[in-house]
């Protein structure tokens, strides 16, 4: 017999470590098997949970032969010992002993509560690792438990820890102790003491995956994301096309009155994203990629992947950006280098162009 809450005590770890209660009695099986064997009994030995009765049975078998087999001398016994048991005893029959749960001496208790603790910690750490490495590259929630000048340490849950290096998180966010942040979890490792994940707040899938979270029409590829630059923290560039005529694709990632885009902006420290429609030819694309500057002419050679892009003299800081962070980014969404000339500029270098923009 076992305590009448041994298995209710069960149950409540296998809840508090995320486990199945299967898979905790599995734990509970493999220890008592070793601490039998730590004892003595040197048999196959099976286990039988009844928690309708509060009680485990345990049974040790051996095989009944003429003569000990050296290499399965430990699962067998001969006829002469076991007609000392069992009048009736015959070769190739088995013969059962049950060992009292509640008679096992001390040391094999001590043996159980090492082999469980064991099992239970291995069982939960893989549940860990397999839980976070069907995440990796996906977004999760984490709560900040500490900050320092090096990382930020995260709780994630299933009783899981990671901390986050200072490169990887938003320059000047604040970081309060306490409180919820999204990450991304860019790796996931197995290691000697649970799964290492590694997560950031500044990789660009970040944005992608905030996009498919809060719009409908990204998450069911009615909007595909093309492309995304990224500077962290500061502006962020994403590429968008529509696979459904009926559906604007940047209205669709803005939202009725910017809906959208704000949860996506709040879930990055008010980050900016611009977010411009793909287009399939070069001039009306890389036009695109310079929002919110207004563009005139692109001069785009194909063969070099080199454009030319001229702007009216009013649009040429928005099309620049703050220290070139707009072309720079238009460039990396484009996979286009790119020229900003303003119309003076333009004139003055000789620069033949005509209007070709269609989007204006």
């Amino acid at each position: 017999m076992v305590r009448k809450t041994f298995y209710e005590s069960l149950e409540q770890v296998a809840e508090e470590r995320g486990l199945q209660v299967e898979d905790v009695l599995t734990s509970v099986e493999n220890a008592l098997v070793k601490a039998c064997k730590h004892v003595g009994y040197d048999g196959d030995i099976h286990v039988e949970f009844e928690p309708e009765k509060s009680r485990i049975k345990i049974i040790e078998q051996k095989m009944i032969v003429e003569e000990i087999d050296e290499e399965e001398e430990q699962a067998q016994i001969t006829l002469a010992d076991a007609l000392k048991e069992k009048g009736n005893a015959k070769v190739g029959a088995v013969i059962k002993r049950e060992i009292k749960f509640e008679e096992l001496p001390r040391k094999a208790a001590r043996q159980f509560y090492q082999v469980f603790t064991q099992g239970l910690t291995e069982l939960e750490r893989k549940k860990q690792y397999e839980f976070f490495k069907e995440r990796e590259n996906e977004i999760i929630t984490a709560r900040i438990k500490k900050v320092t000048d090096e990382a930020v340490y995260l709780s994630l849950g299933l009783n899981v820890d990671t901390y986050m290096p200072r490169k990887e998180a938003i320059d000047g966010e604040p970081l309060i102790e306490g409180t919820d942040i999204t990450v991304y979890i860019s790796k996931v490792e197995e290691g000697t003491k649970g799964p290492k994940i590694f997560v950031s707040r500044v990789h660009r899938d970040i944005v992608k995956r905030l996009f498919e979270l809060y719009i409908p029409e990204v998450s069911s590829g009615v909007v595909e994301i093309m492309a995304i630059a990224r500077d962290a923290g500061r502006r962020t560039k994403v590429g968008v096309l529509s696979n459904d005529e009926n559906v604007d694709p940047k209205g669709a990632c803005v939202g009725i009155q910017g809906a959208r885009i704000k949860q996506i902006n709040n879930a990055l420290n008010n980050e900016r994203i611009d977010i411009f429609t793909w287009k399939n030819n070069p001039v009306d694309l890389i036009a695109e990629a310079l929002t919110p500057a207004q563009v005139i002419s692109v001069i785009a050679d194909e063969k070099t992947k080199t454009s030319t892009v001229i702007v009216p003299d009013t649009q040429f800081s928005l099309a620049i950006g703050k220290g070139g962070q707009n072309a720079r980014l238009a460039s990396q969404a484009t996979g286009w280098k790119i020229d900003i000339k303003d119309e003076t500029t333009a004139r003055s270098e000789n620069i033949e162009y005509e209007p070709n923009v269609s989007m204006y």
